[in-house]
């Protein structure tokens, strides 16, 4: 993989992932794009799916684990688990946009379905390329359940093609992911034996 460092990367970042309006977004709604007029004047920024703080300056770049969101969405995500259920009587859980729900108290986020395929791809490639334990970020449950049950979108592959060609790599958990070939069902199988 390439390592992009400083203000290049940040160009890079912003050129191809946020200002794309091919790219897709997390936290938003199915099939958004960058032009739609009911989000002129808001603030689009990368977010870290995997986050920041759990990973070494190095890894922080690599792009298969950003995407774009509301500036909004991603401060209220904060680092948080993702979780799926959401107790509606607990007044510690709030609703934000897109049906999304964060609960600060717990420091628990529920993002919304469309993301939650992402989501689940962008952290098992991050396991795997690094060798990082996703205990903090996710359960083991979700992660397996949330990457069979919504499956890549075309704006999905889109973003690993164009990250392809900047980084030089893929994001396997999706470019194989209507193969379910060996190497990501016992990759799979590994992630959930090591972390139990």
């Amino acid at each position: 993989m390439v390592h992009i460092k400083g203000f290049a990367y940040n160009n890079i970042i912003k050129q191809s992932i946020v200002h794309d309006v091919k790219m897709p977004t997390i936290y938003l709604e199915k099939g958004f794009y960058g032009d739609d007029s009911k989000f002129r004047g808001k603030y689009f920024c990368a977010e870290h799916i995997f986050p920041q703080c759990y990973l070494y300056k190095k890894h922080a770049n690599d792009m298969h684990n950003i995407v774009k969101t509301l500036n909004t969405l991603n401060v209220n995500r904060s680092n948080y688990m993702f979780v799926e259920d959401v107790n509606k009587k607990d007044k510690n859980w709030e609703a934000l946009d897109f049906e999304n729900y964060v609960n600060h108290k717990a420091k628990m986020f529920s993002p919304n379905n469309c993301s939650r395929g992402l989501i689940s791809r962008a952290i098992l490639y991050m396991c795997r390329e690094y060798d990082y334990n996703h205990k903090k970020v996710i359960s083991n449950e979700l992660l397996v359940k949330w990457f069979y049950e919504y499956p890549p979108l075309k704006e999905e592959r889109y973003h690993n093609e164009v990250i392809h060609k900047i980084q030089r790599n893929h994001n396997i958990f999706i470019t194989n992911y209507f193969k379910k070939n060996g190497v990501i069902i016992k990759f799979i199988n590994k992630v959930i034996m090591v972390s139990k």
